[in-house]
């Protein structure tokens, strides 16, 4: 399930970089989704948590490539 989730988003990051629609994506809202990822990423380092590591890391991702796109478009 880890894994499956951000692949689900990877849609989204597909309209925001390759087709550059960017109409109702909410920049505020990606940026806290980012921001909680990394959050929980990093927890998962410091705590040697791979669970938290492998489900979050690819979160991280996708979600950093919708930020970098709407900040673009």
């Amino acid at each position: 399930m880890g894994i499956l989730l951000p692949i689900l988003t990877i849609p989204q990051a597909y309209s925001v970089i390759i087709e550059k629609e960017t109409a109702g994506v909410s920049l505020l809202t990606w940026s806290f989704y980012l921001l909680s990822s990394t959050l929980f990423a990093i927890f998962g380092v410091i705590h040697n948590q791979k669970l938290l590591i492998v489900t979050y890391i690819p979160f991280v991702l996708v979600e950093a490539v919708i930020v970098i796109g709407l900040l673009l478009y």
